[in-house]
């Protein structure tokens, strides 16, 4: 993955007053208000990402120190906290951390920490969490490999990550390359990088936002441990109708899921795994080498 030069300050810029869960919200609501967080959960799991619940376990880490990097208008934070979760939050932008704990009072949930911060740089000490979530922010990031190493030193041996980067599926190679890039003239007039950047957002025009392929996130995570890399989420015609178009005939979309064609075009990259834990897998090695011992004389007598 080739590394894009782009200052933070811009990135931050950008998102200070986009958060890409607020452009689905009632606009004729209050914002920050109970029913607007209401809608913004409702779509969020029932229209527009409805795999994100199970994936995102809210329901199986009660007690734990759980880690969010990147907070948006904190609705996935909030899910966390509200099954017992010790929730703590990072975000680049002052406008998000204000939002999340706005979010979270307005539903009388408490929380550890919530900062403004890099998420190649976490303010936070080595081996302190049980799980870090973090969906749709580190391939917004200059070194997104930096940030995975730093999700991994907050962690806990044995402690989990659970994180969305965005894939080359079909909506990169007909959206993006296709009518933007080839038909519009985009490839042209700004090259590969800008073409993306320009093409991957709902408000368009992201500084900064990679793309990537398996095996790319195979090396990104490779200090991982038991990794597993999905594609979800066909999107945009499949599952929502964007930008006031029209949504692709049930059928059609039912077919794609039914054939699992998800798995091989889906635009989002799931990624699970753990920390690995040092003093388990001398525990392994120890047992293993005892029992082939205890083996070995077995079959000797």
């Amino acid at each position: 993955m080739k590394k894009q030069a782009i200052e933070k300050k811009d990135i931050k810029n950008y998102w200070e007053n986009k958060s890409p869960q607020t452009w689905y919200s009632d606009k004729d609501q209050e914002k920050n208000s109970t029913s607007w967080f209401n809608e913004l959960a409702y779509k969020r799991y029932n229209v527009y990402y409805e795999y994100l619940k199970e994936i995102a376990e809210f329901n199986y880490h009660k007690d734990e120190k759980v880690l969010e990097i990147g907070t948006g208008v904190g609705t996935d934070i909030v899910s966390y906290a509200k099954n017992g979760s010790i929730v703590s939050g990072i975000d680049l932008t002052e406008n998000a951390i204000d939002i999340t704990k706005k979010h979270l009072e307005t539903f009388k949930l408490s929380y550890d920490k919530l900062l403004v911060a890099d998420a190649e740089n976490l303010p936070f000490e080595d081996n302190y969490f049980d799980l870090v979530y973090s969906f749709g922010v580190l391939h917004h990031t200059p070194n997104t490999e930096k940030g995975v190493q730093e999700v991994l030193r907050v962690l806990k041996p044995g402690g989990k990550f659970i994180i969305m980067l965005y894939s080359k599926g079909w909506k990169h190679y007909i959206k993006r390359l296709l009518i933007f890039g080839l038909l519009k003239g985009y490839l042209f007039k700004y090259g590969y990088e800008k073409t993306v950047n320009k093409t991957t957002e709902v408000q368009g025009n992201s500084p900064l936002t990679y793309v990537l392929k398996k095996k790319e996130i195979k090396k990104i995570f490779r200090d991982g441990e038991e990794v597993s890399i999905k594609k979800y989420r066909l999107g945009e015609f499949f599952d929502y109708a964007p930008y006031n178009t029209k949504k692709l005939p049930g059928f059609i979309s039912k077919f794609f899921y039914f054939f699992g064609l998800e798995r091989l075009i889906g635009e989002n990259y799931i990624i699970k795994g753990f920390k690995r834990n040092p003093n388990k897998e001398k525990s392994k090695v120890k047992t293993s080498v005892w029992q082939v011992i205890w083996d070995e004389y077995k079959n000797y007598k």
